[in-house]
């Protein structure tokens, strides 16, 4: 069909095209390798147009080291072929291509990607471009990507960097991302990237990401900053398990410090919402909320402050409704502590008091934070000295 292409007086495009070629503008790319690849880590903006399902990609697999190659392409070339014509009309949805061959007018890059530009990108690739469709290859696949990812964190950093910190329930996210909603290059999520709460029960209600997908979801937030500050929550080296890079991580230690107060009824309405779903429409029964709070407090009859007796009365309390009084425990007996025991020495260069703004207190918070940080940070007014961010960082 290229050749027919070129009778028609229009030439595909190169076969191949680089990472970084790739990457310069936009594009359109779609990701042939299987779900479970896909969910571990994929270059942003991909779409999962897998070749094969997990379970075949494991029977090829098997098939090569078993009975060799030509046995492994037979089987997987025979799957391909039962739903080739599904297939095509899903890649050339996701591409944005016509179904009879013919320039787009959106002249975004085309773009297949695999494990490592090889086999399988090689092969959908091919079938395209045999039907006259201006598709290209990745070079080096998801592969040469990661490599590229992995370079940039040895020398990741932001534009004036600012923390957010305060005692958990405090609102620190609700206003971190309320800032957002108003500046959104001007502040790094990490606790959106990680999926987690960065708390011992952080992840409840959420998947968090692998390592892989939070570093590449990383590197693209921190390309989109602009302005001279960005705010970023306080938060010790890992959130949940997910590390931060050192060279950011060493940036974040030296920033200067918002702190943000609440009072003790404010933090436990916000705990409460935020790990049972209370009035944010939780498709998950309470019930089973409850339950998961359950199962994760167990890990804290190693901390003296709670043990055993501790974990049994606050199970008591959840199930038997009595939520506000359990959280009231578990922000007394272990966050506080916990944050006064690795808090920041000296003062912060501002503080927040949400205590008496009402109803609209995160949406004002975030309001009069913007207007120091546009006022000071963006003054340029030097940093405060390095200081040690704070190990227990809730929401």
């Amino acid at each position: 069909m290229e050749s027919q292409e070129a009778e028609a007086g229009r030439e595909l495009p190169a076969l191949e095209i680089t990472v970084e070629e790739a990457l310069r503008g936009e594009l359109l790319l779609v990701d042939v390798r299987a779900p479970s690849e896909f969910a571990e880590d994929h270059i942003p903006g991909a779409t999962s147009v897998p070749l094969f399902s997990d379970r075949e990609r494991a029977v090829v697999g098997t098939l090569f080291r078993h009975l060799g190659e030509s046995e492994a392409r037979r089987w997987g070339g025979e799957r391909v072929h039962e739903r080739l014509e599904p297939f095509f009309d899903e890649v050339r949805l996701a591409l944005q291509l016509p179904r009879e061959p013919e320039a787009p007018a959106d002249p975004r890059p085309r773009v297949i990607c695999c494990a490592r530009g090889g086999e399988r990108s090689g092969a959908v690739t091919a079938l395209l471009r045999e039907r006259g469709h201006p598709v290209r290859r990745l070079a080096g696949g998801y592969r040469s990507y990661r490599e590229g990812i992995r370079a940039r964190l040895g020398t990741l950093g932001v534009p004036g960097p600012v923390l957010l910190d305060g005692l958990t329930g405090s609102g620190k996210t609700a206003v971190l991302r309320e800032v957002a909603r108003l500046r959104p290059r001007q502040v790094l999520d990490l606790e959106g990237l990680a999926r987690h709460r960065s708390s011992l029960l952080g992840d409840i209600g959420l998947v968090p990401a692998s390592q892989k997908e939070f570093e590449s979801g990383l590197v693209a937030a921190v390309d989109r900053l602009e302005g001279p500050w960005t705010l970023i929550e306080a938060e010790s080296r890992r959130v949940g398990d997910r590390e931060i890079p050192s060279s950011l991580y060493r940036e974040m230690r030296a920033a200067r410090r918002v702190e943000l107060a609440a009072t003790t009824a404010q933090r436990v309405a916000l705990l409460h919402a935020d790990y049972l779903g209370v009035d944010r429409g939780s498709d998950r029964p309470p019930e089973a909320a409850i339950e998961a709070v359950c199962e994760r407090i167990s890990a804290l009859v190693a901390y003296p402050r709670v043990g055993e007796a501790g974990v049994r009365w606050l199970r008591e309390r959840l199930r038997s409704g009595a939520i506000d009084e359990a959280v009231r425990f578990l922000l007394e007996e272990h966050y506080d502590p916990r944050y006064r025991h690795g808090m920041v020495k000296g003062a912060p260069a501002l503080r927040l008091d949400r205590s008496g703004l009402g109803a609209g207190s995160i949406e004002e918070s975030a309001r009069r934070l913007i207007d120091w940080l546009d006022a000071e940070v963006g003054a340029g007014l030097p940093p405060q000295l390095p200081a040690r961010t704070n190990p227990c960082h809730g929401a």
